[in-house]
């Protein structure tokens, strides 16, 4: 279950909530009890580990594709 980021806009409460992906973010309420709570939105933080990625695959200086012979 995602875990949101609600401000209270009548007491300024900053909270984190459980909500099901299914669930009603209008029946969210502050730990205080208001109803008029909005989310708020954050940048998710992601870690790229391991090889496969372009900055440690990238060959510098442009490489050329591998070359053909013709027939």
């Amino acid at each position: 279950m995602p875990r949101y980021d609600f401000s209270c806009s009548i007491c300024g409460a900053r909270f984190e909530q459980q909500v099901p992906f299914s669930g009603d973010l209008q029946a969210v309420t502050c730990p205080k009890g208001h109803r008029q709570v909005r989310r708020i939105y954050s940048v998710p933080s992601v870690v790229f580990k391991g090889s496969g990625w372009y900055v440690t695959d990238h060959r510098p200086g442009g490489a050329a594709s591998p070359k053909t012979e013709s027939a």
